[in-house]
């Protein structure tokens, strides 16, 4: 009877032991699989906030750009005196693809993030964006950079209906975003901490970097005015 108590007692103990070990660690794990989730879809996030700002600036100078083509229009004397205002409205639509790359190329994506319809709301968000840039800015630049050659080009160059693609492509992509947000539940401020968090780290490395470059920099031209100081001297002792 001893035995047996003692062997069950141990057996309990040892059954403690290895729930323990393989529940903390399971517990660890998870705790690695969230944080992982989170930083690649405050990623994803970030990179489409920023996406749709530069997005809205650019409807903004295609609306600009027609404002100010119908005035000059309307007073072709001002034509060559204000051209400099229609190449400022001429819309460029920047951005970086890593996160966009990371996210399409990476087979664990769906795994990671565990939410399929965020997965298609965020791919929809980067073929409109793509989609944006090629079938209407780049298309009104290079009409609008047409234009800007002459009145006679600028008086042909129909820009009404690019506003109008713009809002319906700027529709979709905030459509998306928000769907992302809402199912992420993502806040602005979240976005926000992100952003200040990426921006010390930029600092701190581009920081450094420009110190080291700076240093080197004025080093460079001090050496190369040294050597030219050393030319002038010797080319007048030469003659």
């Amino acid at each position: 009877m001893a035995n047996w108590k003692k062997f069950m007692t141990s057996l309990a103990a040892t059954t403690v032991s290895i729930v323990l070990t393989f529940g903390t660690t399971a517990i660890i794990n998870q705790k690695k699989k969230n944080n992982e989730k989170r930083a690649m879809v405050m990623m994803i996030m970030y990179d489409m906030r920023e996406s749709l700002k530069e997005a809205e600036e650019c409807d903004k100078d295609m609306n600009d750009f027609f404002d100010l083509q119908v005035e000059l229009i309307a007073h072709p004397q001002q034509f060559y005196e204000r051209l400099n205002e229609l190449y400022i409205h001429i819309p460029d639509f920047e951005y970086t693809t890593t996160a966009e790359s990371i996210f399409r190329s990476n087979i664990e994506t769906i795994n990671t993030i565990g939410n399929i319809l965020f997965v298609e709301a965020a791919s929809s968000f980067y073929d409109n964006r793509q989609l944006y840039k090629d079938s209407v800015v780049s298309d009104f630049q290079r009409q609008a950079q047409n234009a800007t050659s002459s009145y006679e080009r600028l008086y042909g160059f129909d820009s009404a209906n690019y506003p109008f693609y713009s809002q319906a492509y700027l529709r979709r992509m905030k459509d998306r975003y928000e769907l992302c947000k809402t199912m992420m539940k993502v806040k602005d401020k979240d976005l926000e901490a992100f952003n200040l968090k990426r921006q010390k780290i930029q600092e701190k490395v581009s920081g450094s970097s420009a110190g080291e470059d700076q240093e080197k920099f004025l080093l460079d031209i001090q050496r190369r005015n040294d050597e030219l100081q050393k030319a002038r001297q010797e080319g007048r002792r030469a003659l």
